[in-house]
């Protein structure tokens, strides 16, 4: 039977527009990891995703997919996709490596920094004091993503940013585990100075404040493995 005149023609997305749906599927994923709406060991469904996200199943299953590479999830075949656990071996490995190529990412970021995205820096500084005193934890984690924006524009190298942006999802996720210890007070008020530094154009102090953040989370991971 031929269609009649009035029948809609089917809707055909772009390669544009299916990408475009996609990313928006992963990064409202992504947050919701994060944030432990989607918690560690959560069995996830493509079908309940499409429901409640409204995306069709081809931009879930590439946010899911993405997300996989990014070690938020976990699919295996025949088993289901399921959140990742955060454990403390996991960060221990993530922390070894932001020793080096996030220090080099802030240091180099630091240098190279307009005076533009130096006077953006040290208003997220002050912003941020000003979450960690009054215990915003989200604010302050929508702070510390614009820094990472800016560092990332401001290094200018792409290489160092596709290293270290699963990482940052992976590190904001342990440290939702934890809001309200007071480790976690004092590990952003260090934060906000290595900001404040970056701000000034003080490579050498950002170095040292890092250094003394890195040591920080390490004493407190392991502290939780004993």
């Amino acid at each position: 039977m031929k269609p009649s005149a009035t029948s809609a023609a089917p809707i055909e997305l772009s390669a544009a527009d299916t990408e475009n749906m996609a990313n928006a599927a992963y990064v409202r994923l992504r947050e919701s990891i994060i944030q432990m709406e989607l918690p560690p060991g959560a069995i996830l469904s493509e079908k309940v995703l499409c429901a409640s996200l409204g995306f069709s199943r081809t931009p879930i299953r590439e946010a899911l997919q993405r997300l996989e590479r990014e070690y938020l999830v976990e699919i295996r075949p025949r088993r289901g996709i399921t959140v990742t656990e955060v454990d403390i071996p996991t960060q221990l490995q993530l922390l070894e490596m932001r020793r080096t190529i996030e220090m080099r990412l802030l240091i180099r970021g630091t240098e190279r920094a307009s005076e533009k995205q130096r006077r953006v820096m040290a208003d997220l500084a002050g912003r941020m004091d000003a979450c960690a005193q009054a215990a915003d934890w989200r604010q302050y984690y929508a702070l510390d993503a614009e820094f990472d924006a800016q560092m990332d524009q401001a290094v200018a190298n792409r290489f160092l940013t596709a290293a270290m942006h699963p990482v940052h999802a992976l590190v904001r996720r342990f440290w939702r585990m934890h809001q309200g210890s007071d480790m976690l007070a004092e590990a952003l008020r260090q934060h906000a100075a290595v900001v404040r530094a970056a701000s000034q154009g003080d490579a050498d102090r950002v170095r040292a404040l890092l250094t003394d953040l890195y040591d920080l989370n390490e004493r407190f991971m392991r502290g939780l493995l004993s």
